[in-house]
């Protein structure tokens, strides 16, 4: 539909709205009150207080209590940290802790007990041994026994 024709040939709706500003009275408008709007603004640290974060996160504090104590955010002290060369992000399981991993878990640990142990998240335990070809228990177990393979390709049979 053109422009023209549209414009020349408002429908309903756009008649109504045309109406309601018809009716609108002309005098003075109305005042509204002016509110407030108050914006934080980012809290820029110090090299001093940089040298003091990195200190205090390095003597065991975590990334949230750093947060709270500076009054910025989490992920700026990520990026302060990460900028002196420190990465945060939680430990993961190396090559050599692979094998027992995935033996802890056929010898019916869980993957909460195991990610303890080896100070690592849930996901990332249960990540690596599906990235090795564990087959994972099914929920409820201990149940029927998997058959599942090594790391060698052996067929193992594997009751819990």
């Amino acid at each position: 539909m053109g422009v023209v024709k549209a414009l020349s040939h408002p429908d309903r709706p756009v008649l109504r709205l045309l109406e309601l500003a018809n009716s609108w009275s002309t005098g003075s408008p109305i005042e509204v009150a002016a509110t407030e709007v108050t914006c934080k603004t980012a809290r820029q640290l110090k090299p001093a207080e940089i040298d003091k974060l990195v200190d205090t996160y390095q003597a065991g504090a975590t990334v949230f209590q750093l947060a709270e104590q500076f009054g910025i955010n989490r992920i700026t002290v990520g990026r302060h940290l990460k900028t002196r060369g420190i990465d945060t992000r939680l430990p993961a399981i190396t090559e050599d802790e692979l094998e027992q991993v995935i033996s802890h878990y056929r010898d019916g640990r869980s993957i909460t007990t195991i990610a303890k142990q080896y100070g690592v998240s849930n996901n990332a335990v249960r990540d690596r041994l599906i990235a090795a070809g564990v087959k994972m228990r099914p929920r409820g177990w201990p149940g029927t026994p998997v058959v599942d393979r090594d790391l060698h390709g052996s067929v193992c049979d594997c009751r819990w």
